[in-house]
């Protein structure tokens, strides 16, 4: 019998505002342990509160499974700087209070509909039957918030792995957006030249994109694209080695050391992504993930950097964020995507849709315009478009 224990230990410390107002602030710790088990080319998995129990389990799934995998990884983690900051382990109540006096006082005229501070330590240990031990401190910060103006909204997002994070930078560009928002316009429909800027990259690809490039789903006909297919001048990387990236790590969920990844090379297809069972077909590239600490590994994108020519944003609708990016279809990559905080001609736009084909979209990049940032998984400029159909 070969086996793998997933040992897990999370602390966080959050607060959580409503129309202005501190609704809590809380901390908490959660710890436990998943296990996978091999019996007989079947595995077995389980979560559990002692390893024991999650081991025991997992023998017993694993007697009567139908899922196959050969062995598990044993691979050396890999140096990656800029993930651990002690100070967050002593963030408390008090420290929590201050960023919210920081966030109220960053507001001038405007309002804070809702807001979300948190800081994560966590740690994960792995060790498996074929000599794996690895063990990983890591911490993250984020902020989100949602900011009203008459009948004007925005909202904004910022994370950072030290105790830092840029709350009156989030504030006061998502009151700028809810402000402007306030006196927008309707634009006649058509096709426009259209600057995504990096919310709505990410909101787009993470429904569309990236999707169809996991192993997983290629191997099960979820993907309409295949390796060699041909999507304009972009490239694009997975990296969980990027010093300080908000995805970055010294090894997957399943102890496979981080790596850097060429999806797409200057428009080319040039490979997938995935965990350790797809990697045996479609090469290794660590990036078996867990949705949740107790769940079973699956292919899941780390740092995704978004590379592509530099261009200007003259005569571009640009677009902030989008609604419904969930409602894309991650097969076929069709959307149909309201605009939201959209500008035209420096002017604020209200009502605007903008449809289409991922993979046709990126067919029509023209570039990025200056400024890198990381939102969420993806790490991108502001990406313009040429002729995309808006109503």
């Amino acid at each position: 019998m070969e086996w793998e224990i997933f040992e897990y230990k999370t602390g966080t410390v959050s607060a959580e505002v409503e129309a202005g107002k501190l609704k809590y602030v809380s901390s908490g710790l959660e710890r436990g342990f998943s296990a996978r088990v091999i019996l007989n080319g079947r595995m077995g998995f389980a979560s559990a509160s002692t390893k024991d129990e999650a081991l025991s389990l997992a023998e017993k799934i694993a007697r009567v499974s139908e899922d196959e995998l050969d062995d598990f990884p044993c691979e050396k983690p890999a140096r990656v700087k800029g993930t651990y900051d002690r100070r967050v382990e002593k963030v408390d109540s008090d420290y929590i209070l201050e960023e919210f006096e920081r966030l109220k006082s960053s507001v001038d005229r405007a309002n804070i509909a809702a807001a979300k501070i948190e800081h994560v330590v966590e740690e994960v240990r792995i060790t498996n039957s074929f000599g794996l031990e690895s063990y990983e401190k890591s911490t993250l910060s984020s902020f989100i918030v949602e900011i009203v103006f008459q009948e004007g909204s925005a909202y904004e997002v910022c994370g950072s792995r030290s105790i830092e994070i840029d709350i009156e930078g989030a504030v006061k560009r998502a009151e700028r957006l809810a402000v402007d928002s306030a006196r927008a316009v309707k634009i006649d429909s058509g096709f426009y030249d259209v600057v995504l800027q990096p919310i709505a990259v990410h909101q787009l690809f993470s429904n569309t994109l990236y999707p169809s490039l996991s192993a997983e789903n290629v191997e099960k006909g979820r993907s309409a694209i295949k390796l060699g297919d041909e999507f304009g001048r972009i490239t694009i990387i997975d990296d969980s080695t990027v010093e300080g990236g908000l995805m970055s790590c010294g090894f997957d969920d399943e102890g496979v050391s981080a790596k850097k990844t060429i999806l797409i090379d200057d428009g080319v297809v040039k490979s997938y992504y995935t965990d350790w069972k797809h990697s045996k077909k479609y090469g290794v590239t660590g990036n078996g993930f867990r949705v949740e600490e107790s769940s079973i590994p699956s292919p899941m994108v780390s740092n995704v950097v978004i590379e592509t020519e530099k261009c200007e944003d003259d005569d571009c609708l640009i677009i902030h964020s989008l609604i419904g990016s969930h409602t894309a279809n991650p097969v076929s990559g069709e959307f149909s995507l309201e605009c939201n905080n959209a500008y035209f001609k420096g002017k604020a736009v209200k009502g605007a849709m903008i449809y289409g084909n991922v993979f046709d979209l990126l067919k029509k990049i023209e570039g990025g315009l200056e400024g890198v940032r990381q939102v969420e998984n993806t790490i991108t400029r502001s990406l313009r478009f040429e002729g995309i159909r808006v109503i």
